[in-house]
């Protein structure tokens, strides 16, 4: 996936059974940026070099703010895995605690070296901080 230098943050961080990330930003699009993109470092994939570009809108809802993140990954995760999609760029048009909204535009990857299996509940923690969002995602390996 192609480093957009966005603002905030992703990090894998130790878990005893599965995998995990740390991430986040100063408001809900870039929690979820992150979250992605650290999502995709998980799973091994690379940019791919060549292609065509393609588009896709994704649209989700949930009753809360840690549901949405939970399907928005498990969304994006199975793009991936199924179709090879994943994206350059996420155009946010829709962007709250319960609704997202996005174009996904990219090239379809060839290859990925681990497959995530679920996106869990376990230990899902989203917190508004004094610098924007910050959430720990545990992942089904």
């Amino acid at each position: 996936m192609k480093d957009t230098r966005e603002e905030g943050f992703f990090e894998e961080i130790e878990h005893t059974a599965d995998v995990a990330i740390r991430c986040g930003g100063p408001d809900l699009k870039a929690l979820f940026s992150n979250a992605a993109r650290g999502m995709y470092l998980l799973m091994g994939i690379t940019p791919a070099p060549a292609g065509p570009v393609e588009a896709i809108t994704v649209a989700i809802s949930a009753a809360d703010v840690e549901g949405l993140l939970v399907d928005w990954l498990g969304e994006l995760a199975y793009r991936a895995e199924t179709g090879g999609l994943v994206p350059e760029q996420m155009v946010f048009r829709v962007l709250t605690r319960t609704r997202v909204e996005a174009e996904l535009r990219g090239r379809r990857q060839h290859g990925f070296t681990r497959v995530i299996k679920a996106v869990t509940y376990h230990d899902l923690n989203v917190e508004k901080t004094h610098e924007g969002y910050a959430a720990t995602v545990v992942f089904d390996v």
